[in-house]
């Protein structure tokens, strides 16, 4: 089971950061009933019938050391948390051997507060770029959405607004080339500007879905929608035609919150249903 993997002349490594907060499945899934998790219950939730999450980010490097080094979300950030220990982003994204001046590209799946966290850190009340010679790359529809007045979302105000102060943002719209053969992919639904992470090289692709899908059971139920998603018209459009490019296109999905070991993988066919087979 991969913690990373190789795209062509890309490596691609989960840089993890702290495990979610434990949750009544359908406080999460309100709309999915409780019986309808029995065929994925031993192995969609914890042992007690729960669910839960890891918070994590993406390297994207080339393999021979070159080109840009690209993060992939910034996770929650630094902490504490009310559950555990204080997040472990930066300390392992040094066992890769990479530290925070070494970031060329920070790219912004969405605007929750568990991709963002460690955007921006701050010396008393100021701000400073986590990753300092780096562009923060964010999707223009989640920066206006986020910005108006009666939008709440205190991380967004703490983690991406100084980001224009501090001349580091970039704001994406549609599909943007971050390195050769690295692209944004639009995916609305989660959020206004929810987008997703191609990665193409030596006839190989890898899709990084960030929110695009939480939990292994909306694989095969793709019109499953957690809480957290904005239009869940449009998640599901999006869940759909990603899994279904995956599929028949032979993709790598790295996904944002399936438990390390088992977040990555491919999406195949078993009687008549889509299901996730790690690699």
């Amino acid at each position: 089971m991969s913690v990373e993997l190789r795209i062509g002349e890309y490596l691609i490594s989960v840089v993890d950061d702290h495990p979610s907060t434990v949750r009544p499945v359908t406080m999460v899934y309100p709309d999915v009933p409780e019986e309808d998790w029995a065929p994925y219950r031993s192995f969609a939730l914890t042992p007690d019938g729960k669910f839960t999450a890891q918070w994590r980010s993406h390297l994207v490097r080339k393999a021979d050391g070159t080109g840009p080094k690209i993060l992939v979300d910034s996770s929650m950030g630094p902490g504490p948390y009310d559950h555990g220990a204080d997040g472990k982003l930066l300390e392992n994204l040094g066992k890769l051997g990479v530290q925070p001046e070494e970031i060329n590209v920070v790219v912004t799946t969405h605007c929750h507060g568990d991709h963002i966290g460690w955007n921006v850190t701050y010396d008393g009340d100021t701000p400073r770029a986590t990753f300092p010679f780096a562009k923060y790359h964010v999707a223009a529809n989640d920066w206006e959405h986020y910005s108006k007045p009666d939008v709440e979302n205190e991380m967004f105000d703490k983690h991406v607004k100084p980001l224009e102060a501090l001349g580091v943002l970039e704001l994406v719209r549609g599909e943007v080339e971050l390195a050769p053969g690295v692209r944004t992919l639009p995916t609305n639904g989660h959020t206004p500007g929810h987008q997703c992470i191609l990665v193409e090289s030596g006839g190989e692709t890898a899709v990084l879905t960030g929110d695009l899908f939480h939990n292994v059971a909306q694989v095969s139920e793709p019109q499953w929608c957690p809480t957290f998603d904005w239009r869940t018209d449009l998640s599901v459009a999006s869940r759909r035609w990603i899994f279904f490019r995956a599929m028949m296109e032979n993709w790598t999905v790295c996904s944002g919150h399936l438990p390390t070991g088992t977040s990555m993988g491919k999406i195949a066919e078993e009687n008549g249903k889509q299901v996730w087979k790690p690699v």
